[in-house]
This record gives C-alpha cells, sequence and structure tokens, in this order.
C-alpha cells in the first residue's frame, strides 16, 4: 500500500492575512511507485494521478499545476491517462525540460500560492531548494517533532527533529 508523505494545498494566498485559499489538494505517495494524486477541492472532479520522474519531481508537480489546474498547457490526455505511464515513458528528456521551462513562465504569469507539508522520509525534503526556482508565492513545512506507534518494535517513539533545510 502506498504512504503519502507529503501533502501539497495550492490556490492563492489571502490578500492581507497570508496563509491560503486552497482549490486543490495534491498528495504525494510513495513505496512501490511514486505518484501525485490530485483531489479538487471545488467540485467533484475525479482524482488524477500522474508518475513522476525521481530528479525532477518537483518539476513534475508543477508541470502537474500548469496542466491540470491552470489548464494553461496541452499536454492534459497525455499526462494523466488510464494506464497511469510514468513522465519518463510519456515525454523524453528534451521535452521535459522544454515543458518544465514553460511551465516556469505559466507560474510566474498566475497568482498561484502552493504550500508544502513534507513528512518524515519523503523523497521531496531532498528537492526543496527546486521549490525556490519557482516563482510563485509559496510556504513549506517540515517535520518538527513526531509520537508514533511502531507494530514492529510494539513502542511508541518520540523525536525532535532539528530544523536543517536552510
Amino acid at each position: 500500500m502506498a504512504t503519502t508523505t507529503a501533502t501539497i494545498l495550492i490556490g492563492h494566498a489571502h490578500q492581507n492575512d497570508s496563509g491560503i485559499i486552497p482549490s486543490h489538494l495534491i498528495r504525494f505517495t510513495e513505496n512501490d511507485r511514486p505518484a501525485f494524486i490530485l483531489h479538487s477541492l471545488e467540485c467533484n472532479e475525479e482524482n488524477k494521478v500522474i508518475i513522476p520522474t525521481i530528479e525532477n519531481t518537483i518539476d513534475d508537480l508543477y508541470l502537474m499545476i500548469a496542466v491540470l489546474i491552470l489548464n494553461k498547457m496541452e499536454p492534459a490526455i497525455v499526462l494523466h491517462s488510464k494506464e497511469r505511464k510514468s513522465i519518463y515513458d510519456i515525454f523524453d528528456e528534451k521535452e521535459r525540460i522544454d515543458l518544465y521551462k514553460k511551465t516556469k513562465l505559466i507560474i510566474q504569469e498566475s497568482n498561484l500560492k502552493v504550500v508544502f507539508n513534507l513528512l518524515e522520509g519523503s523523497h521531496l525534503l531532498n528537492q526543496v531548494h527546486i521549490i525556490k526556482q519557482y516563482p510563485n508565492d509559496y510556504e513549506v513545512t517540515v517535520p518538527y517533532m513526531k509520537n508514533e506507534y511502531s507494530a514492529w518494535s510494539d513502542n511508541v517513539s518520540f523525536k525532535e527533529f532539528k530544523n536543517d533545510l536552510h
């Protein structure tokens, strides 16, 4: 079973009080195969799933936003398909690089805020520096402390994290 290791809210910042007015939620799941699962918070649309690349996961997330939320790019049918092909299988490296460049321009023209809630062990923790390359409002939350039961050890463990992502 896939484990959700990050949740990403997409919407707009409140004009006076920061925060976010979300329209969509994306769950990042990992284990057998990483996936982004898009949920609309405003209507009963069918969830959409894309399988990102490992090295460009954040770029793939923003591509998903540009295509499936902002509706500003054409590869929507190709990006989200019933076969759930990986972005590796859909586009070659040159096509992906071109799409990522177009995505940054689209994001720059939008009034978008993205809030990343990254849990311990999430692959996205290794790509936080890439978020800074995108020209939109964003916030990133990372683990501060955790209290969790382990069925393997039959113990509850408490952990405080050092915030060393700066």
